[in-house]
């Protein structure tokens, strides 16, 4: 959990900010982090820039850096990013605070915040999403409960908040729905869809994105979307229809047998990896899942399975191979040289056996 005295600490540096750039990861949760960070602090501050990382799970790069050049923030705030180099950190001169919920990092330079650094009842692991603790940062505003709901069911989680949200908007979640886990809720309502909307505006080409996710800050209303109320709204309802058609295509493709292991690789412009293996999942909750895109001389995989430690399993499974990855319990991606993709699958089966 965060402690009180990190979420004012952190609500603090935010609220004092006048000109914060925000980095986010490009999944519901960050997008979700980021759009309640950037409302909460748009009142305050004299300009807000929020800046997407698409290209690896690591902040690092120099480009990220020129951003900070160009704008000229008096803060660097990160969200949901698992790793950041310590030599971007180091060429930053100002203060950067971190929020995260993956696996804990030991940088120096960095007000860190990660939920796995305390305790909390009830969790034997507390890495409840981002967004649900960015919602907590931002004093809960119910003007954006739609938007925190969405981050954390997005990234598999249902928060308590819940019940406050089938209240408010009962047609966007049927209360008399029984859940299962978080999967029921995404894909069997209405929220589930917003946040499929949410996600699918994510992929593309970069300024595309940025193009998207800068419509969301102008939206204060889950239904402008759902019912593509104003222009805005019908390009992101519009670009969503368009990658839905790709997505039903792709996994049309996939083939479930009695194989505990459940293998699927295809070649597409689009990452819609995460997404497929968490869907197949939810339907076969007694398999493994290994979704893989072909992407220049790597293999970008997303794992998924509810009943086994997908991260042990992953661990194990890289021995010997160039790759790397990792994640939460039962659920992690992996990028794996194209030469030793085989190898990995291998690796992957024979630890699945063990299980």
């Amino acid at each position: 959990m965060l402690t009180k005295k990190e979420i004012i600490e952190l609500r603090e540096a935010l609220k004092t900010s006048k000109r914060p750039i925000i980095f986010f990861d490009d999944d519901t949760d960050g997008l979700s982090s980021f759009l309640l960070f950037y409302h909460y602090v748009k009142d305050y501050a004299e300009d807000v820039k929020g800046i997407i990382v698409k290209s690896s799970p690591i902040l690092k790069d120099d480009v990220y850096l020129r951003r900070i050049e160009e704008f000229q923030p008096d803060k660097v705030f990160i969200l949901d990013k698992p790793m950041v180099h310590q030599d971007f950190l180091d060429k930053i001169k100002i203060s950067v605070y971190w929020l995260d919920h993956h696996p804990m990092q030991d940088k120096m330079n960095v007000h860190y915040f990660n939920p796995l650094r305390h305790k909390a009842k009830g969790f034997d692991q507390d890495n409840r999403p981002t967004t649900y603790w960015a919602f907590k940062v931002t004093e809960e505003q119910d003007k954006y409960l739609w938007i925190a709901m969405i981050g954390c069911v997005g990234d598999w989680f249902i928060p308590e908040f819940s019940k406050k949200f089938v209240k408010e908007y009962p047609d966007l979640w049927d209360k008399k729905l029984k859940i299962r886990n978080p999967g029921t809720v995404l894909y069997e309502t209405v929220l589930g869809k917003l946040c499929r909307i949410m996600q699918f505006n994510l992929k593309g080409l970069t300024k595309d994105v940025q193009a998207s996710f800068k419509i969301m800050t102008r939206v204060d209303d889950p239904y402008e979307i759902l019912n593509k109320t104003t222009p805005q709204a019908k390009l992101i309802y519009k670009n969503y229809e368009n990658l839905e058609k790709r997505y039903q295509e792709v996994k049309s493709r996939i083939k479930i047998t009695k194989d505990r292991l459940v293998l699927f690789v295809y070649n597409d412009n689009y990452s819609i990896t995460s997404d497929l293996s968490s869907e197949i999942e939810y339907n076969h909750p007694d398999k493994l899942i290994v979704i893989a895109r072909e992407k220049d001389d790597d293999m970008k995989c997303s794992i998924r399975a509810e009943k086994l430690d997908v991260r042990q399993i992953l661990a194990k499974s890289l021995i010997g191979i160039e790759g790397y990855g990792g994640g939460h319990e039962h659920a992690c991606g992996a990028s794996i040289k194209q030469k030793d993709f085989d190898k990995f699958v291998e690796n992957i089966r024979s630890n699945l056996k063990e299980e």
